[in-house]
């Protein structure tokens, strides 16, 4: 796989705002954990990758059930980011099911189908990949090469097209208006993207 020095570039600027702030922890993912839950339930997950999992901090967290999430999954989590020194080594291996929570966003648009087929290829069964859909605050990026920025769920959808028909696919999106959170779930099937779950969050 050949990416573009944009990347490179993006990676290096992701590394130095991984060492300054406490940003990037991973703790977006915690809102996902119920659906992640009934994806490994149903498909009889035994084995999880999460892919750009940040400083992996949501692994720390304890829920108010007393519990860790790789104890409320009860499967153990691969942790990968190539932006953070702990968690940098290549995966090795296939996994059930990968989730790739708020990572392609940062992705430059050029290297943008080889991440996701990279990232495809780690999954036997399933791909859970979650998005926000608000205009990025955050300035970790020079901004001197196109980026997802401003994609919205039909957009991720024709990105995540290419992924292996075989495997089952889930795009989440969330989206901050004035009265709360939407969270969406849309899943590929046979007969193409469909919504299978709307919530809010006040």
């Amino acid at each position: 796989m050949k990416l573009s020095p944009d990347y490179y570039r993006c990676l290096e600027e992701a590394k130095a705002h991984h060492a300054r702030s406490k940003t990037f922890s991973g703790k977006f993912l915690r809102p996902h954990a119920p659906f992640i839950k009934e994806i490994l339930t149903r498909l009889d997950c035994k084995s999880i990758l999460d892919y750009g999992c940040g400083k992996g901090s949501q692994y720390d967290w304890i829920s108010p059930g007393g519990k860790t999430l790789e104890e409320y999954w009860d499967v153990p989590v691969t942790k990968y980011d190539p932006a953070w020194p702990p968690f940098e080594a290549k995966p090795k291996g296939t996994f059930d099911l990968v989730i790739c929570t708020h990572v392609l966003g940062s992705i430059p648009l050029v290297d943008l189908s080889l991440i996701v087929a990279e990232i495809s290829g780690y999954t036997n069964k399933a791909l859970y990949v979650a998005e926000k859909l608000d205009p990025i605050k955050k300035r970790v990026f020079s901004g001197r090469c196109p980026m997802p920025w401003g994609f919205q769920a039909q957009d991720w959808q024709v990105v995540l097209g290419p992924v292996n028909p075989e495997l089952e696919v889930t795009l989440a999106t969330r989206r901050r208006l004035p009265h709360g959170v939407e969270m969406f779930h849309h899943r590929r099937s046979s007969k193409g993207w469909q919504r299978i779950h709307y919530g809010s969050e006040s």
